[in-house]
């Protein structure tokens, strides 16, 4: 029997260019959009003109929706649901496929046509890979697709959309209705050529434990992705079981905030990074309970959106899998306790793919620390874009990253589009 985590990230010679925190646009005199970026380690400001040829003429007012290997994703719902890859420093601009050539478009598509997209990453930089893989989560439910950027002409839906009967241990059928498959977030492992897919499944704060399914997408022929399951078990699952310690480390986080998981690949170690987000919060940085948000009588509504969200903190789990001389694969899940902190790693986690750098290589980066930047959708919010920080990991404690004030919450102001990060080299 071996112990491995089985899996490996970009060599380490793409990790030499430090992240940048991408700034919201502005327009100059002239009518012309410019990028911005803060370049965490140099600690100056980056610009870029942006390409105002006619390709890009209607998508302006396009949206975010990832970032990764030095390209942005953009989705334009008021434009046909417009979908492109953009490289603001080459200035080239790729298509992608349609939305609509995903099946189910009632389910997928809102009422009024508009499409939704969560989440977008890349396998490689179209730049250097013709053979680049996109892959997203999209629709109310957070499914996946993939496609080749430059190549495919539609989009390639993956996963079951919703669980089975019978699945032990996991509750997936409540008051007749099936629960559908929520995918949470992924990563690409280079040398395996494959996509690691995470979902959370089921929380349990009385006995302490976590519930996770992983997939791994193996996707040498992108027209036909064979699912490669993690162990003998159908369903890829497996369970954290923290017990007091993970409970009393985390308890005042678990009382009040959600949870956002994330899957960092750092050289051939597997993350989940576990985001503690409260939703309401006071200008003293307390929690605001249901009972005391003001009830707007013209609305006929509370007024939810007149609070901000905060993080309040993180917890990590380290990966491993155990190969045995059967060829079974098991998963082995441990909490990375503050003492051993992230053995030097700074970590990255909001809109953009999940990444880590050794604080070594940067060293104005924070060590052992984990930059965040907003999660959240915002659409129709007083807030949003603002939740951004750095939290250290040892000490437990959080602040500011550049200009963006990440602990005071009178400051808090929405900010669009919302800041992420961007890697204009390979991470």
């Amino acid at each position: 029997m071996t112990m491995s985590t089985g899996v490996d990230s970009s060599p380490p010679s793409s990790r030499k260019i430090s992240p940048w925190l991408m700034l919201p646009p502005v327009i100059e005199d002239g009518g012309e959009m410019v990028y911005k970026f803060y370049n965490l380690s140099e600690e100056k400001e980056e610009s870029f003109l942006r390409n105002s040829g006619k390709e890009m003429a209607d998508d302006a007012a396009a949206k975010f929706v990832g970032s990764s290997h030095g390209w942005l994703a953009l989705f334009n719902e008021r434009n046909n649901n417009h979908l492109f890859l953009y490289n603001p420093i080459t200035r080239r601009y790729i298509k992608l496929p349609p939305i609509e050539t995903l099946p189910d478009p009632m389910i997928n598509l809102t009422h009024d046509g508009r499409g939704i997209i969560s989440k977008l990453i890349l396998s490689s930089s179209p730049d250097d890979d013709d053979e680049c893989i996109a892959m997203m989560t999209f629709g109310p439910g957070d499914r996946l697709a993939i496609c080749q950027p430059c190549r495919s002409t539609e989009w390639t839906p993956i996963g079951e959309s919703f669980f089975e009967c019978g699945y032990e241990n996991v509750l997936v059928v409540h008051g007749g209705l099936i629960y559908g498959r929520a995918y949470e977030d992924f990563v690409y492992c280079n040398r395996l050529k494959r996509f690691i897919c995470l979902m959370q499944l089921e929380f349990d704060l009385v006995h302490g434990y976590l519930c996770y399914e992983l997939e791994d997408w193996d996707l040498n022929d992108p027209h036909s992705p064979a699912s490669v399951p993690r162990n003998c078990d159908k369903w890829n699952y497996f369970r954290y079981q923290g017990g007091d310690e993970w409970i009393n480390q985390n308890l005042r986080l678990l009382e009040k905030c959600r949870q956002i998981p994330y899957l960092i690949l750092a050289d051939s170690q597997l993350f989940i990074v576990h985001r503690f987000i409260m939703d309401r919060v006071a200008h003293d940085g307390s929690y605001v309970h249901v009972g005391e948000i003001p009830y707007d009588p013209i609305s006929r509504r509370l007024l939810v959106d007149a609070y901000p969200h905060k993080t309040f903190g993180f917890s990590v789990l380290k990966v491993v899998y155990i190969d045995h001389e059967d060829g079974r694969r098991d998963v082995k899940v441990s909490l990375v306790k503050d003492s051993d902190s992230l053995d030097g790693l700074t970590m990255f986690v909001g809109m953009s793919h999940s990444f880590a750098v050794s604080s070594s290589d940067f060293p104005n980066l924070k060590p052992n620390s984990i930059y965040f930047t907003d999660a959240n959708k915002h659409d129709n919010s007083m807030y949003g874009g603002h939740d951004i920080g750095i939290f250290d990991f040892a000490n437990k404690t959080l602040s500011d990253c550049y200009c963006y004030p990440g602990v005071d919450v009178p400051s808090f102001k929405r900010i669009v589009p919302p800041p992420m990060w961007f890697t204009p080299s390979l991470y």
